[in-house]
């Protein structure tokens, strides 16, 4: 299939939690050690707040994807952008151009080298559909969908966390293993996602407005 799914829920899982974060439910947090505590240790809710605190329009990116498939990592770089109330934009400019737009129920896949765009709706793709209910219910404040999405892990201090997220639907299981989000206070630094065959990708972030 020319509009590859792996793609898609990485781009979606993405842009899901870093650029529309403002709210999370319960969520199982380890215990901090003693000099955790003296750090200033977070709460999930503490680090979903400063993410949306600090969300930008838009953010420089180097995507690393390792895949059995290659016999090197890929990489590419590019920027992702966010357009209220829902348009999501992933756009990679090295080594070549390709376009990954997600609004309303639509995927769109733009690619200059292939000489194609292809869409389709989220309608066909159940675990899809729910990385994008996730996203818009943190726009809308329905804490309860967002709880119901994921089961979230959070370690680490103020200047130093790590959250794992993993779906919970049977549908989203199918196509992530977990997404791992790393970073300092309310900035995200990686994003690693994991799919259920082995293969992975690591995002880094590049702090500031990107053109």
């Amino acid at each position: 299939m020319i509009f590859g799914v792996n793609d898609v829920k990485r781009f979606l899982s993405v842009w899901a939690l870093l650029l529309a974060a403002s709210a999370a439910g319960a969520a199982d947090e380890r215990t901090p050690a003693p000099s955790d505590r003296a750090g200033g240790s977070w709460t999930v809710e503490q680090v979903i707040a400063s993410l949306k605190e600090g969300r930008e329009p838009s953010v420089s990116f180097e995507e690393a994807t390792h895949s059995s498939l290659l016999t090197k990592p890929l990489i590419v770089r590019g920027v992702l952008r966010f357009t209220p109330p829902s348009r999501l934009e992933k756009e990679v400019r090295e080594p070549y151009r390709e376009r990954y737009i997600v609004e309303g129920d639509l995927v769109t896949f733009e690619s200059e080298r292939k000489h194609v765009t292809k869409t389709i709706s989220l309608e066909d793709y159940p675990g899809l559909r729910g990385f994008v209910d996730a996203f818009r219910a943190t726009l809308t404040g329905d804490v309860a969908q967002l709880r119901q999405a994921y089961d979230m892990v959070l370690d680490g201090v103020r200047h130093k966390w790590v959250l794992l997220l993993r779906p919970r639907d049977p549908a989203g299981k199918s196509m992530v293993d977990s997404i791992e989000l790393s970073g300092s206070e309310g900035r995200i630094e990686t994003v690693t996602v994991r799919i259920p065959d082995g293969d992975w990708s690591v995002m880094t972030l590049s702090p500031g407005h990107a053109p």
